[in-house]
């Protein structure tokens, strides 16, 4: 956070008068030894130093006090007869006169050149905290961080507590505290007060009559209620004579902050509809595609059975069983996809880790796999390995969904290989396959619904397969790699899982 100015403070009244009076009497003792030492007319205007000095450090108070102290002290000291206050001259006692007059115009002019030089580094500060304030709300990206920040900025510009209350679905609730601040009852009541009137409170008047802090509502155009709070009671050097423009301020810096946070929800809302209604689109598009080629073959073998089932002979039938067998199958895989995709997403995907040999996982996904890899020569490289420490299921299903696109995206007749292996304290399993490869960088077709080609050539399925993967391998503390093969002759995709420890 950026650190705001700190606003110069006056120094202690009696600090003051103190200084004051050490200064006359150096400047006595400084008029005497010159007196002794080189006699020197006019030594009365050594007095007029320490008012000088009084009132550019201290102000208008301590400078009469050297004014008047100096008098003294010059009469006492250095006018005859000495060590009293008589005054035997008639022209000393005019230099004393004129010593006073002369002392109170300086002391005068000289206070007032330090309330102006105050007042202008006072409104520097503020300047100051106020600029960073603007700078710090860049950074803030929540209502409490932003509320914060202006509690501070007040604080330090009117050197007194301070509050930012924001209104949230229930009530109007204290945010940000700075400079000690501590509300009462009373006190949050006054705020309410301020925000439903939209009308500013002062501390001790009515209708706040029982709360220390001066409040201001706070509105912006979404709507955003808010107050803020600024004890000036009890101020050491009083209530400042017009804290509305400062408020004013920090008040539109606060709505913008707040319109900001609000519009940055709006706009995330937005987006998480958006995905939400192209997701929809998504599952409705793959799902249609590939839901009609299955139940059309389901509806036609039932209908040919009930119709024509006189004329079909033992050979036919069992082919259109076969058939229907098949796709029902495919649909039945389908709808597991979906509903194991809607776990991963919902983080309820159980996990049972085991110690598992490699090539018991694969034996069991190629066997599972077996119908989408017909056509196609299989390669079994994996009959040796590591154990591994994972859900056999979910595993095993990882790895049948890569057998299953690659069955679909290789050509038949092609080689599809499995081989296995280690990588520092992973293990993994890979599918080389001799097809297209990817058209692309492979990470986009990790996500729901992507296709590894586009238009109605592509092959079935739902997009769900590598998705699925990646989600079930990174509940058991894997992940999974993909590339194009280095001859370009297909693609790659490894699992890899931590290893099983040996006893």
């Amino acid at each position: 956070m950026t650190s705001l100015t700190v606003a110069r403070r006056s120094p202690p009244v009696l600090f003051g008068y103190g200084a004051a009076a050490l200064a006359v009497a150096f400047a006595t003792l400084a008029a005497v030894l010159v007196e002794q030492q080189f006699p020197a007319p006019n030594l009365s205007l050594v007095f007029v130093l320490p008012v000088v000095f009084a009132a550019t450090a201290f102000g208008w108070g301590p400078a009469l006090a050297a004014a008047v102290g100096g008098v003294f002290a010059y009469n006492y000291f250095l006018i005859e007869p000495r060590y009293t206050l008589r005054v035997a001259d008639p022209a000393n006692a005019w230099a004393l006169v004129l010593l006073m007059i002369v002392a109170a115009a300086v002391s005068g002019v000289a206070a007032q050149s330090r309330r102006r030089a105050l007042e202008a580094w006072r409104a520097a500060d503020q300047a100051s905290a106020l600029q960073a304030l603007g700078r710090a709300l860049v950074g803030e990206t929540d209502r409490s961080g932003v509320a914060a920040r202006c509690a501070e900025a007040l604080a330090q510009v009117f050197q007194a507590p301070a509050v930012v209350l924001l209104k949230d679905a229930e009530a109007l609730a204290p945010a940000a505290t700075a400079g000690g601040a501590a509300l009462s009852p009373a006190d949050i009541e006054a705020a309410r007060w301020s925000v439903a009137s939209g009308i500013g409170t002062r501390g001790g008047a009515y209708p706040a009559g029982e709360s220390a802090f001066d409040f201001w509502p706070v509105r912006s155009r979404q709507r955003q209620a808010a107050a803020i709070g600024v004890r000036l009671s009890e101020r050491e050097e009083g209530r400042p004579e017009a804290p509305e423009r400062l408020v004013e301020i920090v008040s539109a810096y606060l709505s913008v902050a707040l319109d900001r946070e609000a519009y940055a929800a709006q706009i995330l809302d937005q987006r998480v509809r958006l995905a939400s209604e192209a997701l929809k689109d998504d599952l409705l598009a793959a799902v249609s595609h590939d839901l009609k080629t299955p139940l059309s073959t389901v509806l036609f073998t039932l209908q040919s059975l009930r119709r024509f089932d006189a004329s079909h002979d033992a050979a036919t039938r069992e082919a259109l069983l076969a058939a229907a067998e098949a796709e029902t199958a495919r649909l039945s895989r389908m709808v597991e996809s979906l509903l194991d995709m809607n776990r991963i997403g919902a983080g309820a995907l159980p996990v049972r880790l085991a110690t598992m040999e490699t090539a018991d996982l694969v034996a069991a996904a190629l066997d599972r796999a077996g119908p989408a890899l017909a056509g196609r020569l299989v390669r079994n490289e994996a009959t040796g390995g590591d154990a591994l420490m994972v859900d056999a299921a979910l595993f095993e299903s990882a790895l049948v969904n890569l057998l299953e696109n690659a069955g679909k995206y290789a050509p038949e007749g092609s080689t599809v290989c499995v081989r296995c292996g280690r990588q520092d304290d992973m293990g993994w399993v890979e599918v080389l396959d001799e097809g297209p490869g990817f058209p692309g960088p492979p990470e986009p077709l990790f996500e729901k619904f992507a296709r590894g080609r586009a238009g109605d050539g592509r092959p079935p399925g739902a997009g769900l397969g590598l998705s699925i993967a990646r989600g079930f391998l990174e509940a058991q503390g894997g992940r999974v790699e993909a590339g194009d093969r280095l001859d370009r002759t297909g693609a790659w995709v490894r699992l890899l899982a931590p290893l099983a420890a040996r006893p």
